[in-house]
């Protein structure tokens, strides 16, 4: 009689836990790895975005504030806590849409950015004045922490612009993110309204 062996044999216990040992450390590598993808591309796509609406809002400012002035009538523009820059009596004469969003702490729907801007004046030897203006960009979604992704620094001039014909004045709301603006880009001279006197 012919006596059979079975020499097949199954993983051991320290074979199995290898080998699921392997495959966890893979998958987690994997997982990280679109994790790390995906917040590049949101980081990318956000600063972008970001800078993308300062200079839409810098165009904004000069526009209107160019406009009202060669038009010789009293100007008076304000970045208000609704974002829209006004001029005169309050008529709106500037202000874009955005794409809304849920705040991560409140849930409440908000505007992705919170647009602030704040204006200095700069006297030249010759008399003329020059508006220097900083627009920042602050997420919205992430609030209260204040996130600015964006600053942007510009100027305009214009020659009929002459020493007195340009004044500064607060007028904002004096809320959270403008004393957090003001006491991290050291704003203490710049003003949130922009007066024209022709």
């Amino acid at each position: 009689m012919k006596r059979l062996h079975n020499n097949k044999r199954g993983f051991t216990l320290v074979e199995m836990m290898l080998a699921l040992a392997i495959i966890i450390v893979i998958g987690w590598t994997t997982v990280a790895l679109m994790v790390a993808t995906r917040d590049s591309f949101m980081t990318s796509y956000n600063t972008n975005d970001s800078s993308d609406y300062a200079v839409l809002y810098a165009n904004g400012i000069e526009n209107t504030y160019l406009a009202h002035t060669q038009y010789k009538t009293n100007t008076t523009i304000t970045i208000n806590p609704n974002k829209s820059i006004l001029t005169d009596n309050g008529t709106q004469v500037f202000a874009p849409n955005q794409m809304t969003t849920k705040n991560v702490n409140s849930g409440a729907v908000v505007d992705k950015w919170e647009i602030r801007a704040y204006f200095f004046v700069d006297t030249e030897a010759s008399g003329q004045q020059i508006v220097k203006y900083r627009v920042f960009v602050v997420d919205n979604y992430y609030s209260p922490s204040y996130r600015v992704m964006c600053v942007h620094e510009d100027a305009v001039w214009a020659p009929h612009m002459g020493y007195g014909k340009v004044a500064l004045s607060n007028t904002h709301s004096g809320d959270a993110v403008d004393t957090f603006l003001r006491g991290h880009y050291n704003l203490t001279n710049w003003c949130d309204t922009l007066k024209y006197t022709p």
